[in-house]
């Protein structure tokens, strides 16, 4: 955040604002009502901005990955942050999505579950989007170090030196191809997110070792794969004669570093998929042991970090030896590797995940032979993939449905946009929002190609303050003919809707799916006063949440398929004709055109103008993130004290005008849900 200087009269200002502030914001005596606003044409009411999503995926040899699943979220998953979006790259490694994001959003999180690919964490938006890569060659891998850096530890023994970031000087100065192929397989032999017990118990068979027994003299390398690790970790090696196994850490005589910071470059550190370190040559009859210092990479030098795992599960901290072992090698015949994988949290600790890919290297060796393999499981070369979509378990949201993959929510995982009507269209109202309040949330569900197969929605009626008997329903835009059912929590008893075979709207051309016909069927009245959950004075009736299906017959891809809620709608007091939707949006085949240009109505169908007054007011808005709404016969801008400066800036200042910010509300004119 770049400094901000304040003159005297501004801290004078600030410090009398503070010591006047109360729990309840005080509106401004300024405000103008929502008939007094001057609104632009163009201004469409919208709490949300366009954006493009798209993520690129590339081995380290530039060339495109396909299948790697991208997840989308509001923030870090880790610290709350919801699922907005998933899929898979496709085959030229691309993964786009168009879609829609709170206007005052200025980053998202991104995160990959493909092992071999750096998981980039936030990403800031720009008024497009975002378009980022994932993994490709790198420029240069030999860093020289300037510094020479050395841990204050003198129990380790280094190779060489390293830079700021803990890359060493000592890498090889080509680095090793990682194919797609061999990333596939890795993917498949250590899943993200998936412990190991469940996914390969038998590789944690006591039978199997650990460690690198040479029955010849041989030169060793070790190439960095992967790391998905928060902790910035340290590996190294230790060496003795096979047979004489250490018993406790301190009869190790030297641990050698090998990779100071196991860190991708920009997720901590410096390193890239391929970079490779020549460990040395060792002699027949010794053994190579590995350990890492988790989290050991600390203010640019190599500590001891949080504890130290070795591949001799002796050594390690737990008290259950079942838990002990924290690393898996695994023969890779047809490559002539074998592969490394590590658990870097303590495995009796609550948020270890078991899936022993928090670093991921491989061996080689000149000769291979000269390592005994006999001691190493086999990498899985097919995976589970228990429906057979090309979608591995591990990431597939359906592992075991073929049609579905994937889940992509409006807005995200968890959470309601909301919808806000006035309800006496084409005359004006009293401009509270509150004659229809719903709540709704979308999925739309993807296959293994991210086409929509699926939309699973939630709406919940929270309020409706208004005598009218209001129904509700929404059109999709794309062809009537896809769509093969609509199942669920449908309140269409039939005496004003029409349902067809499929429970889609009759007589329309586009897919209408009509939700309820009666607001007071779904929401009842149980005490006196207008409607519903509008006025305090009259009781608080709990609301239920309506659940309904759409299943296609035919996959759409999401740049036809529309982006939720699609093209919502009240229709007024059981008269199907007299519908009410957002501004600008084009009414269904069963609305009438005769009241567009009468009373406070100012439509234009002819210039796509609908739903808006001469000075551009809306009867309908749609808040992205959920609504607080006014009570009964209060004018929104005297409830949200932003709004107004909001729609008349069109939509540039205050485009949060909605949360429950300082300054941004007046809370005895929203209604409160009783405690």
């Amino acid at each position: 955040m770049k400094p901000v200087n304040f003159t005297l009269l501004s801290i004078v200002f600030l410090l009398f604002v503070v010591s006047c502030n109360t729990k309840k914001d005080t509106p401004l005596d300024n405000l103008k009502g929502m008939n007094d606003l001057v609104v632009a044409d163009n201004f469409n009411w919208s709490t949300a901005s366009d954006a493009l999503f798209q993520v690129r995926a590339l081995d380290n040899t530039n060339q495109p990955i396909k299948g790697a699943k991208i997840n989308i979220y509001t923030s870090d998953p880790l610290e709350g942050g919801k699922l907005i979006v998933s899929g898979a790259t496709d085959a030229n490694g691309i993964y786009k999505i168009d879609y829609e994001v709170p206007a005052y959003y200025e980053s998202l999180f991104v995160s990959t579950d493909y092992v071999g690919l750096p998981s980039p964490g936030r990403v800031e938006l720009n008024q497009h989007g975002f378009n980022i890569t994932l993994g490709g060659q790198q420029i240069k891998s030999h860093v020289k170090s300037s510094s020479g850096l050395k841990s204050v530890n003198s129990s380790y023994k280094y190779l060489g030196g390293y830079n700021t970031q803990g890359v060493p000087d000592y890498l090889e100065p080509e680095n090793d191809v990682i194919t797609q192929s061999l990333l596939n397989d890795i993917n498949n032999t250590l899943p993200e997110r998936q412990p190991l017990t469940q996914s390969h118990p038998e590789y944690l068979l006591p039978e199997w070792d650990y460690n690198l027994h040479l029955i010849e003299a041989c030169d060793v390398w070790i190439t960095f794969v992967h790391e998905q690790a928060g902790y910035k970790n340290v590996l190294g090696f230790y060496s003795y004669p096979t047979g004489q196994t250490p018993q406790i850490p301190a009869d190790i005589d030297t641990i050698t570093i090998i990779y100071p910071n196991v860190s991708y470059d920009g997720s901590g550190g410096g390193l890239y998929s391929g970079n490779k370190v020549y460990i040395g040559q060792f002699d027949a009859g010794m053994t190579v042991s590995f350990a890492l210092m988790a989290d050991g990479w600390v203010g640019g030098q190599v500590t001891d970090g949080k504890w130290i795992v070795y591949s001799n599960p002796n050594l390690n901290p737990e008290s259950d030896p079942a838990l002990r072992q924290h690393t898996v090698l695994l023969n890779d015949n047809g490559r002539n590797l074998l592969l490394l994988g590590i658990e870097d949290i303590r495995r009796d600790n609550s948020s270890c995940d078991h899936d022993f890919n928090d670093a991921i290297f491989y061996v080689t060796a000149n000769p291979i032979e000269a390592i005994d393999q006999s001691q190493f499981p086999n990498i899985d070369y097919t995976g589970a993939d228990d429906d057979g979509d090309g979608v591995p378990d591990n990431v597939d949201n359906y592992p075991d449905d073929p049609n579905k993959a994937f889940d992509n929510y409006f807005f995200n995982q968890g959470s309601y946009g909301t919808l806000a009507y006035e309800d006496l269209w084409p005359s004006k109202g009293d401009y509270d929002f509150n004659d229809a309040v719903i709540d709704y949330n979308f999925n739309q569900v993807t296959n293994a190609d991210n086409d929509m197969v699926e939309i699973n929605a939630e709406f919940i009626l929270r309020a409706h303050g208004a005598f009218y008997h209001n129904g509700f329903g929404f059109q999709m835009p794309f062809d009537k003919s896809l769509v093969s059912s609509v199942t669920g929590d449908l309140n269409v008893p039939g005496n004003i809707v029409t349902l067809d075979s499929k429970n889609l709207e009759s007589g329309q051309t586009l897919p209408v799916v009509m939700v309820w016909e009666d607001a007071y069927d779904v929401l009842p009245q149980e005490g006196g006063g207008i409607g519903v959950n509008t006025d305090p004075n009259y009781p608080f009736v709990v609301p239920d949440t309506l659940r309904i299906t759409i299943t296609l017959n035919t996959p759409i891809s999401l740049s036809t398929s529309g982006i939720p809620p699609y093209n919502p709608f009240i229709f007024v007091n059981g008269q199907r004709d007299v519908e009410v939707h957002l501004v600008d949006r084009v009414p269904t085949d069963l609305a009438s055109t005769t009241l567009f240009g009468t009373a406070a109505d100012n439509s234009n169908p002819a210039t796509g103008r609908y739903y808006r007054t001469d000075n551009n007011l809306p009867w309908a808005i749609n808040i992205i993130e959920s609504f607080e709404y006014p009570i009964e016969k209060v004018d929104v801008t005297t409830a949200h004290l932003k709004f107004s400066a909001w729609a008349e800036s069109n939509g540039t200042l205050f485009n949060d005008w909605y949360r429950d910010l300082s300054g941004y509300r007046n809370d005895d004119n929203i209604y409160q849900i009783p405690q």
